[in-house]
């Protein structure tokens, strides 16, 4: 079996730089041709980190995150927040360890230090080249909040597609056909770092085929933009300047706080004049008024269901593939 002293006599290093660097040690400073070296002879050998701390426990499994986020951008996002904390959780629970983690604005993206680990989490939306780059030298790939389909990975996310088409529907049964929605696009992380032109939400997508489907095209107000409250704002504000709807869908609640500012400084009453929906159910919600109608995602759940899919696929000798959908709350409050 390789172990660390072997990998340090084929590669001419120490055994110390052998595990600082296969630890992925942030303060350690190694010119990149040992780190290469050193990854090189530890994939050649096959080499898996494992805990010292649990020799012999199978719970023991070293693994990375790939986070399509920048760490500010994960800052302003609470839904990210929490899918982040609830892997943090059950990896603690299960003794694991999280050994690295790699944003977009990092410059040295060295898949090949995966090779060594048990498993890689995808927190995101990552280009399919790229996830073709890891999966080359770490096949126990799970992505996460991502609707796309990936054939050998296993995916989990969230429900927000049919509780879009919920909401609408109960905007329909209260008589609304100006229903406009608000919302972001997703950023792709691809091999130069963040695209931010890049792939339609599953919410925007949602909103489209129900509007179409219920004979409501003509009606379609269709408006992406940032994820932030002020970014909201300028957009409603436009749309109040036009025909406006009697009912908007937004796509986080920092928007809809934008969208609310807007209506009420226009002298609108929600809602009377415009109602409004929105995901996620973030502490903030509290202060407005009045109380949003909102979905709340188990967003901590999904980082545990990630973390338990990645455990049984390494451990539990499953082969193939799966996909889990964790489910939403609708939380039904005066907006609408």
């Amino acid at each position: 079996m390789a172990s660390i002293s072997s990998i340090a006599k084929l590669a001419g290093v120490s055994k110390a730089t052998v595990s600082r660097i296969l630890n992925d040690d942030q303060s350690f400073s190694v010119s990149a041709t040992t780190k290469k070296r050193v990854l090189e002879v530890a994939e050649k050998l096959n080499y898996k980190l494992t805990s010292p701390s649990g020799k012999g426990n199978v719970n023991n499994l070293h693994i990375a995150i790939v986070n399509c986020l920048r760490a500010e951008d994960e800052l302003g996002d609470p839904y990210f927040r929490m899918i982040k904390n609830g892997i943090e959780e059950r990896v603690k629970d299960w003794g694991m360890h999280v050994v690295s983690e790699v944003r977009p604005n990092d410059k040295d993206r060295n898949w090949q230090r995966f090779a060594a680990l048990g498993a890689v989490i995808v927190l995101g939306t990552v280009a399919p080249d790229v996830l073709d780059e890891i999966y080359a030298y770490n096949q126990n790939i799970v992505v996460v909040n991502d609707a796309r389909h990936f054939p050998k990975c296993d995916v989990i996310q969230n429900d927000f597609g049919p509780q879009t088409e919920r909401v609408l529907d109960m905007m329909k049964a209260k008589g609304h056909r100006k229903i406009a929605f608000i919302g972001g696009r997703m950023a792709l992380m691809d091999k130069n770092g963040l695209n931010e032109d890049s792939l339609v939400d599953v919410r925007e997508t949602a909103y489209l085929d129900w509007m179409k489907r219920n004979g409501l095209a003509d009606e379609i107000s269709d408006h992406t933009t940032g994820w932030t409250s002020e970014d909201a704002l300028v957009v409603m504000q436009e749309l109040l300047k036009k025909e406006r709807p009697t009912a908007v869908l937004v796509g986080s609640d920092p928007q809809a706080v934008g969208v609310y500012r807007a209506i009420q400084e226009a002298g609108l009453t929600i809602p009377n004049d415009i109602a409004v929906a929105s995901f996620d159910d973030i502490n903030m919600v509290s202060f407005l008024y009045p109380a949003l109608t909102t979905v709340r995602p188990a967003a901590k759940e999904i980082g545990r269901q990630a973390v338990n899919l990645l455990r049984e696929r390494v451990f539990g000798g499953r082969t193939a593939s799966v996909g889990v959908t964790v489910n939403s709350e609708l939380i039904v409050r005066e907006s609408l």
